[in-house]
C-alpha cells in the first residue's frame, strides 16, 4: 500500500536535480541514542571526547536550535521517516511498529533510484527493514554496505548507533573520563555518583564518535567523500531525571551537524530552529523531489546551502506513553517555552532505565535528606502544573514557571493557541490546548483524562 502512494506521490514531484542531468547526492544519517546538545566537543564540552563529530563541525554547519518531536526513541524516529508528528502516524507509544500503510522518506528515495540501507537501530518494528535494501545488524562491518552498494547508484544510510543508551559499565572507552572534569547540569546534584554516572555516558559518546570516524574513512577511501551529505544527530535527550523523555529542551534539544564537501561552508554556525519532522522534507528535496502534501516538516537545505529562506518561528513536541502514559504536549520560540501537561496529577515518573540509573538512586536519597536544590527538587511534587511557561533567555534550564504571571498572559494565551492549532492540524488524540475551538467553548484546559 505504502509503495503505491509513494509511486503516485512521485509522479506529482518536480525532480529538478534529475531533469538537469545533475547525479542527486548520497545522503548519510548518523543518529545517536540519547545524546543532548551540549555534550560534544563542538557544542562547548570539553570534557568529552568526540574528535570525529568534532570535525565535521569544523568542515561543515552545527545547527544550535534543532529539536526531537517526541523526546522518546521510536515516536521520534518515526518522525524523522515519515516528516509528520508521532501521533499523526499513529507511533505514540513506544516500541510502536510503523504502520505499514504510511510512506516514508525511504520509500520516495527508492523509487528515485536510491540505494537505501541501515545499520543497527531503527525502532521501526522488523516489518520495516522489508522496506530496504540492505540492513546491517550490530556485527556487520560498516563496509558491508559499500560492497554491496550497485556501481553508479545514489545511497541513502542511517548508522543506528545504541550509544549512548543506558545501561552504562566501565571499560567502553580509553582512557575513560574522569568524573571531575564532567558538566553537573543544574538539574542534577553534584555528587561522586553523578559525576561517574555522567563520565560512563560520556565513554558512551565517544565510543560512538569513534564509529562516526570509521564511516568518514570509507567514504573517502572509497572516492564517495565529494558526492556525499553526512547529517549528525541525537534521537532524543540524554538519560538522566529532567532530561529523556520530558518536554523541557534537556529532553527536546540534540546536536545537528551537517557535512557537504565543497557545498556547505566550513566552520558555519545556523541558529534557525530545526524540526526533526524537518528531515524527510530534506532529504527529498536534496535527491530533486517534493515532500508530499501530509509531510508536516519542511525543507532546511537552503540554510545548507547558505541561501534566504523562511525559517520556523516555532518548534513543538510531545511524550506519550513509554513506560507509563504521560501526554505531554509543548510549543518553544526563540524566547518563550510553553508545557501542557494533560495528567497533571501524576507526579514526575522517569522512564525505567533512568529509575535504575545512579543519578536517579542518588536524587531519591538526598531528597528525603535535603540535600537537593530547590531547583532539583521540582521533579519531585506529588502533581505538577498543568501548565508551564518558561522565559528561555532568563530561565535557560526552566526552572521558574511563569504561567500565572500576569506580564506574560498574552504571551500564554498566543502560545496555547499556536499550540491548539498544531494539535487540531496534526489530528493530535488529545483535545487543542485552547478555547478556541468548538470543542473546548466553555471549558478550561486541561480536561481530566
Amino acid at each position: 500500500m505504502a509503495a503505491m502512494l509513494t509511486r503516485r506521490l512521485l509522479m506529482q514531484s518536480a525532480p529538478a536535480a534529475f531533469a538537469q542531468g545533475t547525479p542527486p547526492p548520497n545522503i548519510v544519517f548518523l543518529i545517536s541514542d540519547d545524546h543532548s546538545f551540549q555534550d560534544l566537543g563542538a557544542y562547548g564540552n570539553r570534557a568529552v571526547t568526540s574528535p570525529h563529530l568534532d570535525r565535521m563541525a569544523r568542515e561543515g554547519m552545527r545547527f544550535t536550535h534543532a529539536f526531537v518531536s517526541s523526546s522518546q526513541c521510536s515516536p521520534n524516529r518515526a518522525s524523522i521517516f515519515t516528516g509528520c508528528t508521532p501521533h499523526t502516524v499513529g507511533m505514540s507509544r513506544l516500541h510502536a511498529p510503523l504502520p505499514d500503510w504510511e510512506p516514508t522518506v525511504i520509500d520516495m528515495l527508492k523509487e528515485r533510484g536510491y540505494f537505501t540501507g541501515i545499520f543497527r537501530k531503527h525502532h521501526q518494528g522488523a516489518g520495516f527493514q522489508k522496506r530496504l535494501d540492505f540492513y546491517g545488524d550490530a556485527k556487520a562491518p560498516f563496509s558491508k554496505f559499500f560492497d554491496a552498494l550497485p556501481a553508479k547508484k545514489p545511497f541513502f544510510l542511517q548508522l543506528g548507533f545504541t550509544d549512548p543508551h543506558r545501561p552504562y559499565r566501565a571499560g567502553a572507552f580509553t582512557p575513560p573520563h574522569d568524573p571531575a572534569q564532567v558538566t553537573v547540569p543544574p538539574y542534577l546534584p553534584d555528587t561522586r555518583e553523578v559525576r561517574q554516572d555522567l563520565a560512563h555516558y560520556y565513554d558512551f559518546i565517544a565510543r560512538m564518535d569513534a564509529e562516526c570516524g570509521q564511516l568518514f574513512d570509507l567514504l573517502r577511501t572509497r572516492g564517495l567523500a565529494e558526492n556525499t551529505v553526512v547529517f549528525m544527530a541525537g534521537d532524543n535527550g540524554m538519560p538522566f531525571p529532567r532530561a529523556k523523555g520530558t518536554c523541557y529542551d534537556a529532553g527536546l534539544r540534540t546536536p545537528l551537524l551537517a557535512w557537504w564537501p565543497g557545498k556547505i561552508q566550513a566552520g558555519a554556525v545556523n541558529s534557525d530552529l530545526i524540526s526533526h519532522v524537518d528531515f524527510a522534507p530534506t532529504w527529498l528535496e536534496l535527491a530533486g523531489l517534493k515532500k508530499t502534501a501530509k509531510m508536516q516538516g519542511q525543507s532546511f537545505l537552503p540554510a545548507l546551502l547558505g541561501r534566504p529562506y523562511e525559517a520556523r518561528t516555532a518548534v513543538f513536541g510531545e511524550r506519550n506513553w513509554h513506560d507509563n502514559f504521560d501526554p505531554v504536549r509543548s510549543v518553544r520560540t526563540r524566547t518563550h517555552k510553553l508545557i501542557v501537561n494533560a495528567a497533571p496529577h501524576f507526579p514526575y515518573r522517569p522512564p525505567s532505565d533512568l529509575a535504575q540509573s545512579p543519578s536517579w538512586e542518588q536524587m531519591t536519597k538526598l531528597v528525603k535528606s535535603g540535600g537537593l536544590t530547590e531547583e532539583q527538587r521540582l521533579i519531585f511534587t506529588p502533581t505538577r502544573a498543568a501548565i508551564e511557561l518558561y522565559d528561555l533567555e532568563r530561565d535557560p534550564n526552566e526552572f521558574n514557571n511563569l504561567a500565572d504571571d500576569p506580564a506574560l498572559r498574552t504571551v500564554k494565551a498566543a502560545l496555547m493557541d499556536r499550540l491548539a492549532d498544531w494539535m487540531q492540524s496534526t489530528a493530535d488524540y488529545l483535545p487543542p490546548a485552547s478555547s478556541k475551538y468548538d470543542s473546548m467553548k466553555g471549558r478550561k484546559w486541561p480536561v481530566t483524562l
